[in-house]
């Protein structure tokens, strides 16, 4: 695979996380580009290494630290899991392992995440195959089974792990792997014709790229709807503060802070909500609607119809916090929580 190698060094985009070999800052960058595209990682890498530069430092941080700098990123287990990770190695003497078995040990490095570490930060045969990689193998080996099944995988980690043993350096071969399928192999149409694989893949011998990769059909996008009350009160010292809750053990956002919803949800009849905000919270309140606010999240689509609160005497019997916007704006809020706070007027 030496003309893949050959074409990385001559292509290779100038990111942030190739500038050194560190495996802190690869395994940073790696954990924050799954599910996630390059443009949008970068300016959170950026902050996330001035905030915590060391895998010491991110140890030492609180939970709500890391999820501050990482909201809007998504998948919030992640960052979650890196600071768990970085307090499991400083405990074994501050330092990365070389080993695919040591490193799957610690808490939110995968087999991916250890073949990433292991062979860009410290040069070893260890394969990798992350969404890129399933694209450009079962395109190059006309593998035509669902990426998603258990046959497909084990032929993307089989032929991985072929490959990376060939290599004169797996750093420069995965790098490739990945950066191929990338900027080349895209989804939906690949530029065959800037391919360094073009004469030897099957896929373009047999004019299958646009067929390839085969995918399990995707789940169907459910629609959600939500009423969200957003309490305000103006204390006496003339400060106006809102209610916000954090989400626990919840399955979107856990962990994050977000202004309440209704539990029983409605359909698209949005005139019904401050019916339901009434009866639930009492006649002496005043409701004034904000614009509805949307958001995509695992197969749904929510969309949350906001509802500004106010009342005389606001007795809530939920768990939460009555803050300032000033202080919301330092938590971690959800994505949808984001939507709502850009149009709070004070009360």
């Amino acid at each position: 695979m030496l003309e893949l190698s050959d074409w990385f060094k001559k292509i290779s985009r100038p990111l942030p996380w190739r500038e050194n070999h560190d495996p802190y800052r690869i395994w940073v960058s790696e954990i924050m580009l799954q599910q996630t595209q390059v443009e949008t990682v970068i300016p959170y890498y950026h902050r996330f290494l001035e905030k915590f530069p060391t895998l010491a430092s991110l140890a030492k941080s609180t939970e709500q630290e890391v999820l501050t700098l990482w909201a809007g990123l998504g998948y919030y287990r992640r960052a979650k899991n890196m600071r768990l990770g970085a307090q499991y190695l400083i405990k074994q003497e501050g330092k990365f392992p070389k080993t695919k078995i040591e490193m799957l040990e610690v808490p939110g490095i995968g087999p991916y995440t250890a073949g990433a570490i292991l062979s860009i930060a410290f040069d070893l045969p260890v394969p990798l195959v992350d969404g890129n990689v399933q694209r450009v193998f079962a395109r190059y080996f006309g593998i035509r089974e669902a990426i998603q099944s258990s046959k497909a995988q084990k032929l993307f980690w089989q032929k991985a792990e072929t490959w990376v043993a060939k290599a004169q350096s797996p750093r420069i071969h995965n790098q490739a792997l990945m950066e191929l399928g990338s900027l080349v192999c895209k989804k939906g149409t690949p530029l065959c014709e800037k391919c360094p694989l073009q004469s030897t893949c099957i896929a373009y011998k047999k004019n299958w790229q646009m067929e390839l990769p085969l995918s399990k059909p995707r789940k169907p996008t459910q629609e959600v709807h939500w009423v969200s009350p957003i309490f305000c009160k103006r204390l006496k010292n003339g400060k106006t503060v809102y209610f916000i809750k954090q989400n626990i053990n919840t399955a979107w956002w856990d962990g994050l802070w977000d202004f309440p919803s209704l539990n029983k949800p409605l359909d698209a009849q949005w005139t019904l909500a401050s019916l339901l905000i009434r009866e639930k919270f009492g006649e002496d309140i005043r409701i004034s609607p904000l614009n509805h606010a949307r958001h995509s999240v695992t197969h749904h689509r929510i969309q949350v119809a906001p509802f500004l609160v106010e009342g005389k005497s606001l007795d809530l019997s939920i768990e939460g916090k009555w803050l300032s916007l000033a202080q919301i704006e330092t938590l971690p809020l959800s994505a949808l929580a984001k939507k709502i706070f850009r149009q709070l007027p004070l009360c």
